[in-house]
């Protein structure tokens, strides 16, 4: 079984010194400086356990082949961070970019959002909203730092 996801974050990020998406966000919010974000480009944002979950639930029904897994709805990284900021009660200077005036080194697809359409008519439960999400992850981050 091959299982295809997007822009996974979950608590793994808080042991890494990059970290993920959600902390890289954090730490620029914490700058003080604005923040630019694409908001040309598309993706599925998926929080881990509830990747993991969904991939053991295909393994115990016995499923083979590709399944995509990704976060549910599409959202412009923009988006995504917006949501990222609301949840953690955050207000950084945020402003829309595009591809076209924020340059990166790496070429990135504009569009990397998947459907979880194949995994769903197998029977699996639908990834929750992306907020959701979220809020599980900002659980699951203060149950991992130390008091």
């Amino acid at each position: 079984m091959i299982v295809r996801t997007s822009g996974v974050f979950g608590p793994g990020g808080l042991a890494t010194a990059r970290g993920n998406f959600v902390e890289i966000m954090l730490r620029l919010a914490g700058s003080n400086q604005p923040i630019r974000m694409v908001e040309d480009h598309f993706a599925s944002p998926t929080f881990a356990p509830f990747l993991a979950a969904r991939t053991a639930d295909l393994l115990e029904r016995g499923q083979s082949g590709v399944f995509h897994a990704g976060g549910g709805t599409p959202i412009s990284w923009f988006d995504f961070a917006q949501i990222i900021f609301e949840v953690a009660g955050l207000h950084p200077a945020l402003h829309r970019t595009s591809e076209r005036e924020y340059r990166t080194p790496a070429r990135r697809p504009k569009y990397s959002a998947l459907s979880n359409a194949k995994m769903e008519r197998a029977g699996i439960e639908p990834m929750p909203p992306l907020r959701q999400a979220v809020e599980s992850y900002f659980t699951e981050r203060n149950r991992a730092r130390p008091k």
